[in-house]
């Protein structure tokens, strides 16, 4: 009676041990192609166009000699919801000089994004990163995460956290100073 039970295990025991190194064979793959993906912090920004909520477009390569803020956001990230009083604080100090702001809704749907930018007042232009791609452009890891793009279209500064206008004022300011000539 006791070889039954043992037997009754052999035939898992092979399919784990089967199963065990292809994990972690797969495991190490992602780890290593995530590795190549290197958060982006320099260099030319990627330019993309994107679709407004408001029904109007944002091109980032009409933005040239303009600073811009791009912020990642989403209605489910909980640091997002925190930074957004400080955002439109953003765009009010900012928005009449030589200055652009886009929100990109990250893996968001629209009804819950639409009713987060209406639960925050958020006037900047807003749109949703359909497919991703332009998150995966920039290599984002999460959300919130903020770009700032100087006259030229380098990229300037990544804040990778939820941020404030304190933050934001000074790396603004700074990049409207410069003649933007390269």
């Amino acid at each position: 009676m006791s070889d039954l039970p043992r037997q009754g295990r052999r035939p898992l025991l092979v399919p784990m041990l089967l199963l065990v190194p292809t994990l972690l064979v797969v495991g190490l793959g992602v780890i290593l192609w995530r590795g190549d993906q290197a958060q982006l912090s320099s260099g030319v920004a990627p330019n993309f166009r994107l679709a407004l909520y408001d029904g109007g477009t944002f091109d980032l390569s009409e933005q040239r000699g303009k600073v811009v803020l791009i912020n990642f956001w989403a209605s489910w990230c909980g640091p997002c919801r925190s930074e957004a009083a400080e955002l439109n604080a953003v765009w009010d100090t900012f928005r009449d000089r030589d200055f652009a702001m886009i929100g990109i809704g990250y893996l968001d749907n629209e009804r819950d994004a639409r009713a987060f930018l209406a639960e925050f007042g958020v006037e900047y232009p807003t749109g949703h990163d359909d497919g991703s791609r332009i998150a995966r452009a920039y290599r984002i890891r999460g959300v919130p995460e903020t770009f700032i793009v100087d006259r030229r279209g380098q990229i300037a500064h990544v804040i990778i956290a939820p941020t404030t206008i304190s933050v934001l004022r000074p790396l603004i300011e700074a990049l409207l100073a410069e003649d933007g000539q390269p």
